[in-house]
C-alpha cells in the first residue's frame, strides 16, 4: 500500500517537474499594447506623393521593431477638395500597391481607412492592404474612371492585387475597372457562394453547380460599392467607421493611441512662433496675424510653436487654443515644443497641436499665473470638450491641464491592453465602458512632467532641444522665426529673468538716492528714470504690468516729492509714497494682486525676493562706499553725511553762538531742501533756506540767527 502511494507521489512530482518547463498557455502573459500609426494618403496619387509616402512608410518600418503585438499601420486615404477620391495616374498607384503588398509589410498589420469615397486607380493601394475600414456612406470602386481603354497590363495589375490580399474577389475588382465586365453572385448547389464573370458563370452552369444566380447591381458604368454594402452585404470590410474615434473603437485602441505620422516631404517650409511669458490678447493677436499671413502667401506649411509660458487669462488663451487646434494639417501642420513650462492653458496649447514635444523636466498643466474663476473654468471645460469631440480624442487630459479638481484615471482595455486616461464623467459616457478597467489614479494637480506626458502617450516624444524635436522633419531650409522686433523680444525675455529685474531695480534706486544728494536733475536722475522705464516696459511686454502699476508708481513719486519740497517733516506723504512705489514694483512682476493659487504664491515669493535682493544690494553698496570709498572725490560729492557725522556737528553747533554770523556771506556745501549746510569761513553749520531749493556751491547771506537755527537767503538769484 505504501509502495503504491510512494510510486504515485513520485510520478506526480515528475509530471509537475515536466510541466514546469512548459509554457503556461492557459495563463498567457500580458501582451504588449499594440501600436497604431496613421499615415495620410493624399489623393490624387502622383509620382511625387508616391515617393513621399514610401519615405514615410520606410521610417515607420524602421522605427517599429517586431513586437509580440503586430504594429498597426493605417493608411487614411484623403481625397483633395477637387479630387473627389479620384487618382488618374496608374503607374504611381501600382508602384505603391506593390510596395504595400511586399514581404516587408508582413511584419505589420496594414489597414486601408476610407473616410471618404475613393475612385480611380487609388483603388489599387486599397486592395494591397490586409483590411479595409470604411465610412458607411463612402464608396469604393470606379477604378477605370477616366480611362478610355483598359489594356491587358492594367487588368493584370488589378488581378494581381486582388488575388494577393483577397479582401475583395477578383471579378468584383474587374467590374470596378472595366465597364464591359458583368458580375454575378452565384449560390452553388453544395451551399457555397461565388462572385463570377460571365464566362465563369457559363462554365458553372454547364457543370450543373449553379443553385441560383443574380447579377450584381452597379451605379453607372463602373461598379461602386458603398461602405455599408462592403461591410453588411458582402463582408469585405472589417469595420465601419465614420471618423477617427470610431476607427479607434474598431481597433480597440484609445483615440490618442493612433498617432498620425508626418508624411515625408522634400519641401517643408517651417516658421517658428514663440509663446513666452503670460498669454495675453496681444499674444493671441500676434499668432493669429502670423497664421493669416502664412495662409495667404503660403510661405510655410509647418508652424513650430515654441512654448515657455505659465498660462494666461482664460479668454485669450482659449482663443489661441482654438486657433491652432482647428488648423488643417494638410495645409499648415503644427508642432509644439514645451521648452521649460507650459502651465495651465499653455499646457492645453501644447497638446492640441498635430505633434507635441517637450523636455523631460518641462511642466505641463497645473496652476498658472492667472486665476481662472469657476465660471471661466466651466466655459473652458465645455469648449475643450467640444474641441476634443471634433478632433475625435478624449477630452479629460485637456481639461486636466486647467482644472486642478479634475481626477484623472488610467484605464486599460481587458482584451488588447490599450490605455486611456479619463475622468469618471467621460468614462461613464463610453459605449464600451465595461471592457475598460480602472488601473490607477493620475495626479495632475501640480502638472505633469514632459517625461510623464510621454509615458502617457500625450506627446510624440521628449527632446532636449528644439532642434532635436524638429529633426525628424528633415528640413532642407533654415527655420524662419516670426517675431515683432528682435530688441523687444530680447527685452521681454530678459525682463522675465529675476536677476535682471533685481539689477534694474538696484540701479534705479541707487541712482535715485544719488540724485537726492545733488540739486536739480543730473545724470543720476536720468539713469534712474531709464532703469525704471526699462523695468516697467519689460514687465508690460511680459504681460505682468498694467496701468494700475504705473499709476501707483507715479503717485508714489509724487507723494515723495510733496514730502520733500512742499510739506517737509510730516512723514505721511513720504512713507505712503514709498509704500506705493514698492507695491507698484512688486505688482509689476506678477499678473495678480492677491495670490489665489499655488503658482501665484510661488510667484509672490519670487517678486518679494527680487525686491529684497535689490534693497539688499543698495544697502551693501552704500556701506561699502561709505566704509572704503568715502574719501574719494566722486563718492564724497554724491553721499550725504552719515548720522554720526550729523550728530557730531549738531553737538558742536549747540556749544557755539552763531549770532556773529548775522549778515555774513557764505557758500552752501549741500543742497538746501530747505535745510542743509553752508560754509562761512572755516565754519560749516546747519542752515535753513527761506523756503526755496538752493543748490550746492550757491552764495548765501545770513538773514537771521535764532539760537542754533541759521536762516539764509541765496544771493544773485541762486
Amino acid at each position: 500500500m505504501y509502495e503504491t502511494q510512494i510510486t504515485a507521489l513520485v510520478i506526480g512530482m515528475a509530471i509537475l517537474a515536466a510541466r514546469a518547463d512548459e509554457p503556461l498557455v492557459h495563463q498567457p502573459a500580458a501582451q504588449a499594447t499594440p501600436t497604431a500609426v496613421l499615415v495620410p494618403v493624399p489623393l490624387p496619387l502622383t509620382a511625387h506623393t508616391e515617393a513621399q509616402l514610401k519615405g514615410t512608410l520606410e521610417r515607420v518600418l524602421k522605427d517599429r521593431p517586431v513586437d509580440v503585438a503586430r504594429p498597426i499601420v493605417v493608411l487614411e486615404f484623403q481625397p483633395g477638395e477637387q479630387a473627389d477620391g479620384y487618382s488618374g495616374e496608374f503607374e504611381p498607384a501600382l508602384a505603391l500597391a506593390r510596395y504595400l503588398a511586399g514581404e516587408r509589410f508582413n511584419r505589420v498589420r496594414t489597414i486601408a481607412y476610407l473616410p471618404a469615397s475613393v475612385e480611380g486607380h487609388a483603388v489599387l493601394p486599397v486592395l494591397a492592404c490586409e483590411e479595409i475600414i470604411i465610412a458607411p456612406q463612402s464608396q469604393l470602386g470606379a477604378a477605370g474612371r477616366g480611362e478610355s481603354t483598359i489594356g491587358p497590363t492594367m487588368e493584370a495589375a488589378y488581378r494581381e492585387m486582388a488575388a494577393r490580399r483577397r479582401t475583395i474577389p477578383v471579378p468584383l475588382v474587374l467590374a470596378m475597372l472595366d465597364p464591359r465586365r458583368t458580375v454575378f453572385e452565384v449560390q452553388l448547389v453544395d451551399g457555397g457562394r461565388q462572385y463570377v464573370l460571365q464566362d465563369e458563370l457559363d462554365a458553372l452552369r454547364a457543370a450543373g453547380k449553379v443553385g441560383s444566380e443574380k447579377q450584381v447591381d452597379r451605379t453607372g458604368d463602373l461598379l461602386r460599392i458603398t461602405g455599408q454594402q462592403l461591410r453588411l452585404t458582402y463582408g469585405f470590410a472589417s469595420h465601419l467607421a465614420a471618423n477617427r474615434r470610431e476607427l479607434a473603437d474598431a481597433l480597440q485602441l484609445a483615440p490618442d493611441a493612433i498617432r498620425e505620422e508626418v508624411v515625408a516631404q522634400d519641401s517643408w517650409r517651417a516658421l517658428r512662433v514663440d509663446i513666452h511669458g503670460t498669454i495675453t490678447t496681444r499674444t493671441t493677436d500676434d499668432v493669429a496675424h502670423t497664421v493669416r499671413s502664412v495662409q495667404t502667401d503660403q510661405s510655410a506649411n509647418l508652424l513650430c510653436v515654441w512654448i515657455d509660458s505659465a498660462g494666461g487669462a482664460a479668454a485669450p488663451a482659449l482663443r489661441l487654443i482654438h486657433l491652432l487646434a482647428e488648423l488643417d494639417a494638410r495645409q499648415l501642420r503644427t508642432m509644439a515644443y514645451a521648452a521649460g513650462e507650459a502651465r495651465a492653458a499653455a499646457g492645453v496649447l501644447a497638446l492640441v497641436c498635430h505633434e507635441s514635444y517637450a523636455t523631460d523636466d518641462a511642466i505641463l498643466g497645473g496652476s498658472g499665473d492667472a486665476y481662472i474663476s469657476p465660471a471661466e473654468l466651466a466655459d473652458m471645460r465645455a469648449s475643450l470638450q467640444e474641441l476634443a469631440h471634433a478632433a475625435q480624442r478624449d477630452w479629460s487630459p485637456l481639461v486636466a491641464m486647467v482644472d486642478p479638481e479634475l481626477v484623472l484615471f488610467r484605464y486599460r482595455h481587458e482584451g488588447t491592453g490599450a490605455e486611456r486616461f479619463l475622468c469618471e464623467e467621460e468614462y461613464r459616457q463610453l459605449a464600451d465602458a465595461a471592457v475598460w478597467k480602472q488601473v490607477e489614479r493620475i495626479e495632475t494637480r501640480s502638472g505633469v512632467t514632459g517625461a510623464q506626458a510621454r509615458q502617457y502617450g500625450w506627446l510624440m516624444d521628449t527632446a532636449d532641444s528644439f532642434e532635436e524635436a524638429v529633426r525628424h522633419f528633415h528640413l532642407q531650409e533654415p527655420i524662419a522665426v516670426a517675431q515683432r522686433n528682435a530688441v523687444v523680444v530680447a527685452i521681454e525675455r530678459l525682463g522675465s529673468q529675476p536677476w535682471l529685474a533685481s539689477m534694474l531695480l538696484f540701479i534705479a534706486f541707487f541712482a535715485l538716492i544719488s540724485e537726492a544728494s545733488t540739486p536739480g536733475i543730473g545724470i543720476a536722475g536720468f539713469i534712474s528714470g531709464i532703469s525704471f522705464l526699462l523695468y516697467f516696459w519689460s514687465q508690460f511686454l511680459n504681460g505682468t504690468a498694467g496701468w494700475l502699476e504705473v499709476i501707483l508708481f507715479v503717485g508714489g513719486l509724487t507723494c515723495i516729492a510733496i514730502e520733500i519740497f512742499v510739506l517737509p517733516g510730516l512723514g505721511i506723504f513720504g512713507i505712503g509714497g514709498g509704500v506705493m512705489v514698492l507695491v507698484s514694483i512688486i505688482l509689476a512682476s506678477q499678473t495678480f494682486v492677491f495670490p489665489r493659487t499655488t503658482y501665484q504664491l510661488e510667484k509672490l515669493s519670487s517678486s518679494l525676493f527680487t525686491m529684497l535682493a535689490a534693497c539688499g544690494g543698495i544697502v551693501t553698496a552704500l556701506w561699502i562706499m561709505r566704509r572704503y570709498l568715502a574719501e574719494s572725490w566722486l563718492i564724497s560729492r554724491i553721499m550725504l553725511p552719515s548720522p554720526a557725522e550729523d550728530l557730531d556737528l549738531d553737538r558742536a553747533e549747540a556749544l557755539v553762538d552763531w549770532n556773529y554770523l548775522e549778515g555774513k556771506r557764505g557758500v552752501t556745501t549741500t543742497p538746501l531742501t530747505p535745510s542743509g549746510k553752508a560754509r562761512f569761513g572755516d565754519d560749516v553749520v546747519n542752515v535753513l533756506s527761506d523756503g526755496v531749493l538752493v543748490s550746492t556751491g550757491t552764495p548765501v547771506r545770513v538773514l537771521q540767527v535764532l539760537g542754533n537755527r541759521v536762516l539764509v537767503e541765496p544771493l544773485d538769484g541762486g
